[in-house]
């Protein structure tokens, strides 16, 4: 099952963002496609249309007959002849995601094409295929980050990684990309998003090749070539400030509660006696790895500590619960704290913010309701449910909703996010230090700084 990254920002609190990101490692990841890719898979993704469709409509049958007319009509009326069958399959497919998605106010699920589903997989994988290590944003005039109800007009890099192509070239946050290969790119598509699109796709490309961006820096002009590869991104860094192990995690993707672990032990064996856990602007991924995240600082007790999250599914509607009775759940799952933490005690900070999202807000909740932690930021994303992925035979995906989450203490995060224990904000995201990507430095921080206070 996966918790989705949340969409572009379109109600939770905090400031919004203007532009879509794209991360050209590419990252056109589907944070929906922009904050639906990662969120919350517990098992191995299998199923058949056959299998979903008894699931919809409260048990009944799909009425295939319908159906079927509906496709005979085209084809024999529409405008264009010999339309392809593959084209009403699809259309039957997304169709279907799109019902749930109108009816139920179901913002993640969704349905992925092949191309689409493959990147969701190499995504919870760490794998970027093609890439050079950045992400773009639109920005307004002077690289500043657009105020609301203003159109961007640059396209600039926000994201540089550390260690990947695009810095060992020698590009920088902040570049202003004007051209790609030599194609002026405001010429190209004067609609600003269409040029983001534009841009990531003629800089991905295959692996070993090369791709010449032009770029200004400070008003200057820059030529950076740059060879595309494919990509392994981390998920966990961590870095000792004095006392303080700063352990930031990027996505709960695959072996990211291993490599965590490791690196809390390390830190610990250097020094470290006191941990500030950075989940900013993580939009979840895998809940599997939440929960062994979590367990890393949590003691199972009976009776006392045993839930990091409990999960329920297949619930009734009623108009006092239009969205699902949690106690009327057939399907409920427990996903207990599992033993053998290697910071149990260790004094605790956790930084969260607008975009600290589904696995991430499930540590978050766990640590919180456990008295574990203390919560340094802005209110979190505010994403409850679990999606699973159901591949088709044609290559697609439904991505759907099968879950809801709760805390330990039974609370629900959907639509209303965790408020911090301390709220403190941050002036723009060019102000939140980084340890994956060249960013501001840590004393600008202060969310970071801010827990660091309480550490100390």
């Amino acid at each position: 099952m996966i918790p989705d990254p949340p969409e572009p920002r379109d109600g939770p609190p905090g400031r919004p963002r203007q532009g879509v990101m794209v991360g050209v490692l590419l990252l056109v990841t589907c944070y929906l496609t922009g904050l639906a890719v990662n969120n919350l898979v517990v098992s191995d993704v299998a199923g058949t249309i056959n299998r979903i469709f008894p699931r919809i409509g409260q048990g009944n049958t799909v009425d295939t007959t319908s159906v079927n007319e509906a496709w005979r009509v085209v084809q024999d009326q529409y405008v264009l002849r010999s339309v392809s069958a593959d084209v009403g399959t699809k259309g039957a497919e997304k169709g279907v995601i799109d019902m749930l998605k109108q009816q139920y106010n179901d913002r993640f699920t969704t349905y992925y094409n092949a191309d689409q589903y493959a990147q969701l997989q190499r995504n919870l994988s760490g794998q970027r295929n093609g890439s050079i290590g950045i992400a773009l944003e639109a920005r307004c005039a002077g690289e500043t980050v657009c105020p609301a109800n203003t159109t961007a007009t640059e396209l600039v890099i926000e994201e540089v990684l550390h260690n990947q192509p695009a810095e060992k070239a020698g590009l920088r946050n902040g570049d202003v990309l004007v051209s790609v290969d030599g194609v002026d790119l405001a010429t190209a598509d004067p609609d600003i998003t269409k040029r983001l699109d534009d841009a990531a796709k003629r800089i991905r490309g295959a692996p070993g090749t090369t791709v010449t961006l032009g770029v200004l820096r400070h008003g200057q002009p820059i030529t950076v070539t740059v060879t595309r590869a494919d990509l392994h991104i981390p998920a966990v860094y961590s870095q000792r400030f004095g006392p303080v192990l700063d352990v930031q995690v990027t996505g709960f993707d695959q072996n990211s509660g291993s490599d965590l672990r490791k690196q809390v032990q390390d830190g610990i064996a250097a020094g470290a006696t006191s941990i500030l856990l950075d989940l900013r602007a993580n939009p979840g991924g895998l809940v599997s790895e939440a929960q062994s995240i979590a367990s890393q600082f949590l003691q199972f007790v009976k009776g006392k500590e045993e839930d990091v999250v409990v999960r329920r599914g297949r619930m009734a509607q009623s108009s006092k619960a239009p969205l699902g009775d949690p106690n009327t759940a057939q399907k409920v799952e427990h996903d207990t704290i599992t033993s053998g933490g290697v910071a149990p005690n260790q004094k605790m900070v956790v930084l969260v913010d607008e975009n600290s999202a589904s696995a991430s807000e499930i540590v978050a909740a766990a640590l919180h309701d456990y008295h574990r932690g203390t919560l340094v930021g802005q209110r979190t994303f505010g994403k409850g449910s679990v999606q699973e992925d159901f591949p088709l035979p044609d290559g697609s995906d439904l991505h759907l909703t099968v879950e809801r989450w709760f805390g330990p203490n039974g609370e629900s995060i959907d639509g209303t996010g965790i408020t911090p224990d301390q709220p403190t904000t941050l002036p723009d995201p060019d102000h939140r230090f980084r340890l994956d990507a060249q960013s501001a430095d840590p004393s600008v921080d202060t969310q970071l700084q801010a827990g660091l206070a309480l550490l100390r």
